[in-house]
């Protein structure tokens, strides 16, 4: 009953942005203006250099970079302000999705707008929410925001009762490069740290505690090895009268850097090449906020007694976390809440309802799935995953007795691991390689690749 939960759980565990103020490429230009280079000393430093405070108010004023960009161009290389302002205005651009050479939009909207194409809602929705009087801003790109924060409150309160994460999190709340934002977010809840959400969720559960803990709980521990090197999966399902289940489960220290695994997970119609059962994957429905806003379907044929196949879609969203106290890039998944008008189809952000794959597939409804994947390791490394999820798999609990649940967990858990690390081991010609390379999905990926790195880069060592 919990082969949906738990296929995506071993693939996230086993597997697991283009920055303004990143600039780490080196660049041989000459300077006319200005031939000798003026020197930033570190990041944030104050620049007293006239020519160069002189030629940034030049470049401020012609409308090509906001002024209170001025101060995060410092580099640990020694660049001209004309390198440094090209490369770096090139880059925002192709993060903006707009083309190098253009001018970039200063504000409130338009910043909002490449932060949520960089995965950084929370901060986009901060920015929306400051700028509130200067103007409304666009009702469908907010009304977009406003779906990904609640998707993303829920699952981060979810996650905060994850035991593995309770022992780990809290404390990167007070390490270098963690910043916070309101947790009241253009009207929704967003937790800013775990030890918020659990406070919250306490203080909302203690009217109904009496009642649940005169339940009997339905619940099954599964642990077992990943390899010879002491990695283990830590993993609690439970099940539920409703028919619902959920599992949480955590992996320390995986050897799979994290910019690997989120593309392991990105490419979502290749996740037959990692997971066993899978009939086929893919994505229906590519939305335009960024490039992990997706519909996806799952369809996939466990050996479960008279059980042909089960079939999930669901709605699927990233956030990049890295500077705030979760430290980690999450992914969340949520159920469609498809809507129908009249006779037509029922629809989920104007796409139609598909159609099932076969017939005679169980139709598994996820209601929250939510995996935090923190890099961590001396370079960033390894990859420590936390895993949560919650969903409807309509399968009788009589048809999955325990030996058979925790054989199949650890199975799959096993597979995935192994051909994950395969893949990895040759990731460069692996197909995954290719497509993390393909100019479409640059942008993307390197823009996570360059903040995972920045993220290490600022972590103390006893973080690492």
């Amino acid at each position: 009953a919990v082969f949906r939960s738990a296929v995506f759980s071993a693939v996230s565990g086993s597997m697991g942005q283009c920055s303004i103020s990143s600039c780490q490429r080196d660049v041989d230009v000459s300077n006319e203006l200005m031939p000798e280079k003026p020197r930033v000393d570190k990041v944030g430093a104050p620049v007293e250099d006239v020519a160069f405070t002189a030629l940034a108010t030049t470049v401020v004023a012609s409308g090509s970079l906001p002024l209170n960009l001025v101060p995060e161009l410092a580099s640990k290389r020694e660049l001209s302000l004309h390198e440094v302002l090209a490369s770096e205005h090139d880059e925002t651009m192709r993060a903006a999705g707009c083309a190098p050479g253009e001018a970039l939009a200063t504000d409130p909207l338009s910043q909002a707008r490449v932060l949520v194409r960089e995965l950084r809602t929370h901060e986009a929705a901060a920015i929306l929410q400051s700028s509130a009087t200067e103007g409304s801003p666009d009702a469908e790109f907010q009304a977009s925001v406003q779906l990904q924060l609640s998707c993303l409150g829920m699952a981060l309160e979810r996650l905060a009762r994850h035991p593995g994460l309770s022992k780990s999190a809290d404390s990167s709340s007070s390490a270098a490069g963690v910043s916070s934002t309101p947790e009241q977010l253009l009207g929704v809840y967003v937790p800013s740290s775990p030890s918020s959400a659990r406070s919250t969720s306490s203080a909302a559960s203690s009217g109904t505690q009496g009642t649940a803990g005169s339940l009997k709980r339905d619940t099954l521990d599964i642990s077992f090895d990943l390899d010879d090197q002491g990695r283990r999966v830590e993993a609690l399902l439970e099940f539920f009268p409703d028919g619902s289940a959920s599992i949480e489960w955590s992996a320390s220290e995986l050897p799979v850097p994290l910019a690997y695994i989120q593309c392991l997970i990105h490419e979502v119609d290749l996740l037959g090449s990692i997971a066993p059962f899978i009939v086929t994957s893919g994505c229906l429905q590519q939305f335009s906020s960024n490039a992990a806003d997706r519909l996806v379907r799952i369809v996939s044929q466990p050996p479960i007694p008279f059980v042909s196949g089960m079939e999930a879609v669901a709605q699927r969203f990233g956030f990049d976390l890295l500077e705030t106290p979760w430290a980690g890039l999450c992914m969340v998944e949520c159920a469609p809440e498809w809507a129908q008008v009249g006779d037509a189809v029922p629809s989920w952000r104007g796409v139609a309802r598909p159609p099932p794959y076969q017939t005679g597939l169980r139709q598994v409804e996820v209601k929250t799935v939510v995996a935090l994947g923190c890099p961590c390791g001396q370079n960033g490394e390894l990859t420590t995953i936390f895993f949560s999820g919650k969903g409807d798999l309509k399968v009788p609990r009589r048809l999955l007795p325990n030996w058979l649940i925790r054989n199949l967990v650890t199975l799959m858990g096993k597979f995935i691991y192994q051909r994950t690390i395969e893949i990895v081991a040759k990731f460069d010609t692996s197909e995954h390689g290719k497509r993390l390379r393909n100019a479409d999905a640059s942008s993307f990926y390197s823009t996570l690749n360059k903040r995972i790195a920045k993220f290490v880069e600022a972590r103390p060592a006893s973080r690492l």
